[in-house]
């Protein structure tokens, strides 16, 4: 064969050949890896670690082996580091085969060659992306050279309970160190929530290192996780994520509320996150340095005449000004930002004097304009231009959306035949 020709005219001969060169390479890979100091003080703490040893002993249980299931190692044909990575699990197959049995290997980066080499080292190839999603039905290693957190987190949430958690065990970064350096937002929420509940039911192992600069860089922060819930906790309690979702959410609104967000970043989150369930349903005090008004707003309806009202409150919950009236419109909306019109006029007139602003409205369109979604009507947007004028005069100055009965008191005031005492 002319190696120097178009590998187009033969692409089947130039993969097997690429995958029997992928074979020598593993094999003196294997050897470097052997002899290093890494390999030796794992393969110790393996054979004479107590702590080790009686978590293996108790995560067998019943059975005499142990499957392994490789997750995010990557291609092996093109990355030296995931031929170093693939064989430490290769020595550990061979080294303690009384104890390891089956390997299962997935990475949507596997090369055609890196499938045959798999399969030439008598590995199964799983052939569709289980998004580290597997269920553990035997005692299951999970290597996880590098993943991303929220692989953790699918994986933890695949295995989320107490008999499923107790037969598993990860060799991947340590749980520790992802706390630290993983922010509590965006699509590693679900990953740092488990994280943080099961830490109490782990023991972490790490794996020493040796001084090699190349070990450092591939095992950093490596460790066995290994799980002991007791059965009688019920930790896959129905309801216990969205709780911690939702305890989250509110302490994400109160640092938001301790920062320096200006009122377009504000209206940019509100404009997509519906916020705390909390919030939405009780009449919340605003946190320290806050001022809250409540708007609500009622078109005419026969000889009913459309009405607005307003309600200040303080961080104490203690209302500051209250003010309603009548509005010639029948629109909700617009009576709703006439409310809002009126009440940001009175926070530049100084009464009450609101540098930070939190309004609230049960409204929700009212909410999506005055945060910038959807794209409102003419009626309103004359409307809109006004209060945008008035927003830019307060220091900061937040819309939420509540429900009807987190405004209650708005409603009845601007329905009342009362005239507010502090109007």
């Amino acid at each position: 064969m002319n190696f120097g020709e178009n590998m187009e005219s033969n692409v089947d001969f130039h993969i097997q050949d690429e995958a029997e060169r992928l074979l020598k390479e593993i094999d003196l890979v294997m050897k470097n890896v052997e002899n290093s100091e890494f390999y030796a003080g794992m393969h110790l703490d393996l054979k004479q670690n107590e702590t080790m040893q009686k978590h293996f002993f108790r995560l067998l249980g019943s059975h005499s082996l142990v499957q392994v299931v490789i997750y995010g190692l990557g291609s092996i044909e093109y990355s030296f580091h995931s031929q170093f990575q693939l064989a430490v699990v290769l020595l550990l197959k061979r080294d303690f085969s009384d104890w390891i049995d089956s390997i299962v290997i997935y990475d949507p980066n596997m090369s055609l060659a890196d499938i045959i080499v798999f399969k030439k080292l008598d590995l199964e190839v799983l052939t569709i992306d289980e998004n580290c999603k597997r269920r553990a039905q035997r005692p299951t290693i999970f290597y996880m050279p590098d993943p991303y957190c929220y692989h953790i987190g699918n994986l933890l949430g695949a295995n989320w309970s107490s008999s499923c958690l107790n037969r598993i065990c990860l060799l991947t970064n340590s749980f520790r160190d992802r706390l630290t350096n993983t922010p509590r937002s965006g699509p590693d929420l679900e990953a740092v929530i488990r994280l943080e509940r099961i830490l109490p039911f782990t023991t972490e192992i790490d794996i020493k290192l040796s001084d090699s600069p190349m070990y450092v860089n591939l095992f950093s922060g490596f460790a066995w996780h290994f799980f002991d819930v007791d059965t009688n906790i019920d930790i896959g309690k129905p309801g216990w994520y969205w709780l911690d979702i939702q305890r989250n959410l509110e302490e994400e609104f109160l640092e938001d509320m301790k920062s320096n967000m200006t009122s377009e970043e504000f209206a940019e989150i509100w404009g997509i996150s519906r916020g705390f369930r909390r919030l939405r349903c009780n009449n919340v005090h605003p946190p320290p340095g806050w001022i809250k008004l409540n708007i609500y707003g009622i078109g005419r309806k026969g000889d009913q005449p459309g009405q607005y009202s307003g309600i200040f409150q303080d961080e104490k919950g203690t209302c500051l000004v209250r003010y309603k009236g009548d509005f010639d419109v029948e629109d909700n909306v617009i009576a709703g930002l006439e409310a809002l019109r009126l009440g940001l006029a009175r926070c530049v007139e100084g009464k009450p004097n609101a540098e930070k602003l939190i309004v609230e409205s049960d409204d929700l369109t009212l909410v999506q304009y005055v945060n910038g979604r959807p794209e409102p009507n003419e009626k309103a947007m004359d409307k809109l231009k006004e209060i945008f004028v008035l927003l830019e005069r307060i220091t900061c100055a937040t819309v939420h959306y509540i429900y009807e009965e987190a405004n209650e008191t708005a409603r009845e005031l601007a329905l009342s035949d009362e005239c507010p005492s502090n109007a």
